[in-house]
């Protein structure tokens, strides 16, 4: 997948069909099926239900159809996973994972099965003390697509206070572990005033400053800041361009760095325009680092 495909996951309960409707109408990368917190423990077979009939009956388009299952420690993802067998499911979100143990259960029942499960992308959601704890061999595990941090259960498990300061150490550590293993790093909903679009903004600026490349959304006034947010902008792609343009002409002048826009710019930073230019889909050859003499 593109970088610039998932940026926006609209998490909706899976009972809930008005709200699985109105999604396929939403500028969402991913539409996320809730079965787990957001779905009452008596609606469990009714959140399975509205999935398949979702799943079955509305044309999503281009966006991607995610289902968060109930957890691995509970006696529910199987029967979560049975559910689904058969239908267009594009990825998978595993919540509550402490244990790369886990994700490895899961990837060996998704092996036996037929159909698009088996190819799914897997997000495991870090959002306990535990798990924050072990997020460096959760994210190691085989067979991930990326990370996820859930900061209302991580609250609930540390007893922090939900601010910019308190979920910066979280945030830092997820995104690095995920950056490491070549993880998408997917960022909490903002939860309060979730109607509010400019502290929307404000919130998927810091989770894009640590690197995150999308968030989960909880209304549509967050859609749009949240795709602003993580989709390059013209100045930002023109500047990558010119430095890219830079890198090119330096390349057998013996020159170790060089000025673009008043800035040094060395390999590294000529890689990092090269990314910018991947994520805006303008870029399709991709420069190496190394002593690159031709």
């Amino acid at each position: 997948m593109p970088e610039t495909a998932r940026r926006t996951f609209l998490l909706l309960p899976g009972h809930e069909p008005r709200k699985a409707a109105k999604a396929a109408t939403l500028a969402i990368d991913a539409v996320i099926f809730d079965m787990e917190d957001g779905v009452p423990p008596t609606h469990k077979q009714a959140a399975r239900d509205g999935i398949h009939a979702a799943l079955t009956n509305v044309d999503y388009g281009r966006r991607e159809r995610m289902v968060r299952i109930n957890g691995i420690d509970t006696d529910l993802w199987r029967e979560d996973l049975d559910a689904l067998a058969g239908l267009p499911v594009d990825g998978l979100y595993i919540p509550k994972v402490e244990d790369p143990a886990q994700i490895t259960e899961l990837r060996r029942y998704l092996d036996g099965t037929d159909g698009p499960l088996a190819g799914a992308a897997l997000f495991a959601t870090v959002e306990t003390a535990l798990g924050l704890t072990r997020v460096e061999s959760i994210a190691a595990a085989a067979g991930l697509t990326g990370l996820f941090f859930g900061s209302g259960d991580y609250s609930l498990s540390t007893g922090i206070e939900i601010s910019r300061d308190s979920l910066l150490y979280p945030r830092s550590r997820i995104a690095v572990a995920a950056a490491a293993n070549g993880l998408q790093a997917v960022d909490v909903a903002y939860f309060k005033d979730v109607k509010d679009g400019a502290r929307a903004r404000e919130d998927a600026l810091d989770a894009r400053a640590l690197g995150f490349t999308g968030k989960v959304v909880f209304h549509p006034n967050q859609i749009d800041p949240v795709n602003d947010v993580f989709t390059p902008g013209e100045d930002e792609i023109a500047h990558a361009e010119r430095i890219l343009t830079a890198f090119e002409a330096s390349k057998g002048s013996g020159r170790g760095v060089f000025m673009v826009d008043g800035d040094f710019v060395a390999v590294d930073i000529a890689l990092m325009a090269e990314k910018v230019l991947r994520r805006a889909g303008r870029l399709a050859t991709p420069i190496t680092k190394g002593n690159d003499d031709d």
